[in-house]
């Protein structure tokens, strides 16, 4: 495998360049782990702190928060059921957008990507890091009374506090029971020592139940498999990913590793219109037709990496258009309005 002839290549190479001081046995461990060769899995806590740190932008106070040593990989998945759940449906809002697609078009969350949002997932929450006015944000995606609401259904606001001078509001998704967290913390701070009890003006809390347009809004979303649903997940806990090899990069709104070939997505159409974007499907079967960045090959490797992927999730591709299996789902990626 090339990966394994990449290891063997490196090895041998720290091996000559110590005057083959350093056993093979030694630079073959230390080559396999630059190279992502070792199962994340079996790593310390503190390694796999290290490590997420390099494929998420957090910082290493954020990501302390989400390792454990019961902590699965990086834990960009590992999460209870209602999460796991809660992350799918704002996939189908993060990833529609600019043009009417289907009910989750309308929740206006896909322009959040103007903020750059750093995605720190947790086990018991979803916790989004916005240097840039957390509080618009969380306006953008909080519901709001009446049948022209465009906020998440059922997505309330529980609390507002402040941390490390920062403003953090906790919002919880009343069907799923799932917490997400939007602060201008950079550390992700949870909890602040002065807390507030104002919430944004005319947005629903905890204290509203579900409005009626909220069920027939929720009831329009098809169901999604088991595997699909984690597939969906992973799109949001891998939205501002990047390779620390330099290979990939997952943003949704430019290329941070700048590459050349990849500026080519930035045809004048979409500078002047913003980019287009559609999720949808049902049951195993989901597709992403997208304008703009990333490029399908890099979501398709951010899903499907030794350290950083979905477990278990593989791809296959024809031309420029992906597929992402995972078990009996597929989630289909390219270029396009479709």
């Amino acid at each position: 495998m090339t990966l394994d002839r990449d290891i063997v290549r490196l090895a041998r190479r720290l091996r000559h360049e110590s005057g083959d001081v350093i056993p093979f046995q030694q630079a073959q461990l230390t080559a396999a782990r630059e190279l992502g060769g070792l199962p994340v899995h079996t790593m310390a806590p503190e390694e796999r702190i290290s490590l997420r740190v390099l494929y998420t932008g957090e910082k290493e106070a954020a990501a302390r928060s989400a390792i454990s040593g019961s902590t699965y990989g990086l834990g960009l998945d590992h999460c209870s059921e209602g999460q796991r759940a809660f992350r799918a449906l704002l996939a189908l809002a993060l990833f529609n957008g600019n043009v009417y697609t289907g009910p989750t078009a309308r929740w206006n969350y896909s322009v959040v990507a103007s903020y750059d949002p750093v995605m720190s997932p947790r086990s018991d929450q979803l916790v989004m890091i916005v240097e840039r006015a957390p509080e618009n944000v969380a306006t953008r995606l909080l519901a709001t009374e009446g049948a022209s609401s465009r906020g998440v259904p059922g997505l309330r606001h529980e609390a507002t506090y402040t941390c490390h001078e920062e403003p953090s509001l906790r919002l919880r998704h009343l069907p799923t029971g799932a917490l997400l967290t939007i602060t201008g913390d950079p550390a992700g701070c949870l909890r602040g020592t002065k807390r507030a009890r104002r919430h944004p003006h005319s947005y629903l809390t905890v204290d509203h139940g579900l409005t009626t347009h909220e069920r027939r809004a929720l009831a329009a979303v098809p169901p999604a498999s088991v595997d699909a649903t984690t597939l969906l997940a992973g799109l949001v806990s891998r939205y501002n990913l990047v390779d620390r090899r330099g290979r990939w990069a997952t943003s949704s709104s430019w290329d941070p590793l700048e590459r050349s070939r990849v500026e080519r997505r930035r045809e004048p159409d979409l500078i002047r219109r913003g980019a287009v974007r559609r999720l949808w499907g049902a049951g195993d079967s989901w597709a992403f037709r997208w304008t703009g960045y990333p490029e399908p090959r890099d979501l398709a490797l951010a899903l499907t990496h030794r350290e950083a992927g979905v477990k278990g999730a593989g791809f296959t591709h024809h031309g420029d258009t992906y597929r992402v299996v995972l078990g009996t789902a597929s989630l289909d990626l390219g270029d396009g309005r479709g």
